[in-house]
C-alpha cells in the first residue's frame, strides 16, 4: 500500500510538473513572440526610413498592418503629406503641400488603388491637372493646364490609354 501512494504522489507530481513546464512553455512563445514581432517592426521602421533617406516624397505606413491617420512633416514644421491607412494601405483622401504650405495635390484611394478626382497644383496655386482614376487607373477626360491656370489640353483615357487628344474649345 506504501508503494502504490508512493507512486500515485510520484505521477501526480510529474502531471503537475508537466503543466507547469507547459505553461512555462506558453509564456515563453508569448514573450518570443512578442520579441520577435518587436525586432520586426523595429527592422521595418529601419528599413522605412531608410527608403525616405532615398525618396523624400515616399509614403509608406509604419507597419504592414498600419490602420490610422498619417501625417508627415517637412524639417519646418509644414505638412507634407496627410491621409489615412487602412491594414497598410491608402484609404480615402490624401492631400500633400509643398514646403511653403501651398497644395500640391489631392488624390483618393480605396483600399492601396488610386480611386476617383486626382488633382495637382503648380507652386504658385494654380491647377497643373486634374483627371478621374479607375481602379488604379487613367480613366475620362483629364485636363492639364498651363502655370497660368488657362487650360493647355484634354486628353481621353480609358484603363491608363490615351484615347484620343480633345479640341480645346
Amino acid at each position: 500500500m506504501y508503494v502504490k501512494n508512493i507512486s500515485l504522489i510520484i505521477i501526480g507530481l510529474a502531471m503537475v510538473f508537466a503543466s507547469c513546464n507547459n505553461q512555462n512553455e506558453k509564456a515563453q512563445t508569448e514573450d518570443e513572440k512578442k520579441i520577435a514581432d518587436s525586432l520586426s517592426k523595429i527592422e521595418q521602421k529601419k528599413k522605412v526610413d531608410s527608403l525616405k533617406r532615398d525618396n523624400p516624397l515616399l509614403i509608406m505606413p509604419p507597419d504592414s498592418n498600419y490602420t490610422g491617420d498619417y501625417i508627415d512633416k517637412y524639417d519646418n514644421g509644414v505638412i507634407k503629406f496627410k491621409g489615412y491607412f487602412r491594414f497598410g494601405e491608402r484609404h480615402g483622401q490624401w492631400i500633400s503641400f509643398y514646403p511653403n504650405g501651398v497644395l500640391w495635390s489631392e488624390l483618393h484611394f480605396d483600399k492601396g488603388a488610386r480611386e476617383g478626382l486626382n488633382a495637382t497644383y503648380f507652386k504658385n496655386g494654380k491647377k497643373r491637372y486634374e483627371g478621374i482614376y479607375k481602379k488604379d487607373k487613367q480613366d475620362s477626360i483629364w485636363n492639364y493646364y498651363d502655370t497660368t491656370g488657362v487650360l493647355a489640353a484634354k486628353v481621353l483615357y480609358r484603363r491608363d490609354s490615351i484615347i484620343k487628344k480633345l479640341p480645346l474649345k
